[in-house]
């Protein structure tokens, strides 16, 4: 059976009963519970659990209190996302070329990075461009040639920056050996035909403008870069827990003030239960003050629901969006679970200083069920190990895992097998990803 079936007769009642966050008691995983803190020395005020049975009821232990959420915020970001943008929505960057002069108008694009820029080089070669004398663009433009790397910075992307990559990128007789080694490397990798073998490429200058000045020129050249559909790009962010692509649609949609707002006016939830800082799980400092996002176990696995809910509405499953461990790989690469559950949960991780969080859903022989594990320790491999006990309870107690079919999408071969040398890749995390899909049209 599908993971979308398993829920199908009972998905309006269970997210309503999960909406009124009502707490049960369940005995046997409150004693694993209490159990799993004792031995890892973890003190249980600190300390939450919870989960949905078969019929909405929510079970645990802490359920209301305040925890950090570490990059389990990705998920609650791509809730807003889906919802805000639509799960098929493609980030559309275009470009207006008129004579000599090209003009980039962005879209704030989260993966504007190293092989997206070398596939628009290639595809203006192969229309016949290699070189224009000016090139501008606008304020929603945001070029971060190390998207891939993840950084646990944000990096300050203005308008120097981008004009400065545009010089980098455009002037291919500049490249220095590294950056020529990327390209080798990223079109070795890409499908037969999508990228030239070499590029030669040519520009005098870039630079910010207010205005793009060929908006109603009817002479001008018009060509769409577009991405890939939203759900494979938070597919991507969350398997690998990319913290720029995250906080860059988070920006998007209007940070913190209106998240707050989504949160509040969509599902009812108030700064008693969540704030968000980014939308990464990133710390952000206010006022010289660290400050982390935050949730109840509760409220979280509510929203969780409700991604689901938004994600089916839109015709897909929550998998076509969150890991899956024992097929996808990424940040659940080193966690071990029994074989028979493969395929039959989806995850998210979380690792802050003082955090360990896990969270996601479960498809069980008794039915579908939302959990999440909350530690606020800085015993990251004892929360862990809390963590993957209490995956192992929650199954039990809904008599173990029931699979859905899932297959990782393998459109383009980024992977650990033939991927060497890897700079912004680590070959223990293979990924399918690619930033690319359309060719300029």
């Amino acid at each position: 059976m599908e993971f979308e079936n398993v829920l199908k007769k009972n998905l309006a009642a269970l997210i309503l009963v999960v909406m009124s966050a009502q707490a049960f008691s369940s005995e046997k995983t409150d004693a694993t519970w209490e159990q799993l803190l004792a031995a890892n020395k973890l003190p249980a005020v600190d300390q939450s659990y919870c989960y949905t049975d078969e019929h909405g009821k929510m079970f645990g232990e802490n359920l209301d209190i305040r925890v950090r959420l570490a990059s389990v915020s990705k998920l609650l970001t791509s809730l807003w996302a889906v919802e805000k943008l639509g799960i098929n929505y493609k980030y559309r960057t275009k470009l207006f070329i008129k004579g000599s002069n090209l003009h980039i108008q962005g879209s704030l694009d989260p993966f504007l990075g190293n092989e997206k820029m070398f596939f628009l080089l290639s595809q203006l070669n192969d229309l016949g461009y290699s070189k224009f004398d000016t090139i501008t663009f606008d304020k929603i433009i945001q070029i971060n040639p190390s998207v891939a790397v993840h950084s646990d910075q944000y990096p300050l992307i203005t308008r120097a920056s981008n004009a400065r990559n545009l010089k980098m990128y455009f002037n291919t007789n500049s490249w220095s050996p590294d950056l020529k080694a990327e390209y080798t490397r990223i079109a070795s990798l890409a499908p037969k035909g999508k990228f030239r073998p070499v590029i030669h490429f040519e520009i005098g200058n870039a630079q910010y403008v207010d205005t793009n000045p060929y908006e109603n020129n009817h002479e001008a050249k018009i060509l769409t870069l577009s991405s890939p559909v939203l759900y494979k790009y938070l597919k991507e962010i969350n398997v690998q827990s990319n913290n720029y692509a995250a906080h860059t649609i988070f920006l998007q949609l209007g940070g913190a003030v209106e998240f707050e707002k989504f949160i509040s006016d969509r599902y009812g939830k108030t700064s008693n239960s969540i704030h968000f800082y980014t939308g990464s799980g990133l710390p952000s400092v206010v006022d010289g003050i660290r400050r982390d996002n935050y949730a109840t176990c509760a409220t979280t696995i509510e929203l969780i629901a409700a991604l689901k809910e938004s994600t089916e509405r839109q015709g897909k499953k929550l998998e076509d969006l969150v890991a899956v461990p024992g097929s996808d790989a990424g940040t659940f690469s080193n966690r071990i679970f029994p074989a028979d559950y493969k395929n039959a949960f989806v995850a998210k991780t979380g690792t802050l200083m003082h955090t360990s969080t896990l969270a996601g859903a479960m498809s069980t022989q008794k039915g579908f069920s939302f959990y999440g594990i909350f530690n606020q320790s800085t015993d990251i491999e004892g929360s862990k190990i809390v963590q993957n006990g209490m995956v192992k309870s929650v199954m039990t107690e809904m008599d173990g895992p029931l699979a859905f079919n899932y297959v990782v999408d393998p459109f383009h071969p980024y992977n650990g097998d033939n991927v060497k040398n890897l700079e912004f890749f680590n070959p223990s995390t293979p990924s399918e990803f690619t930033t690319i899909e359309e060719n300029l049209y």
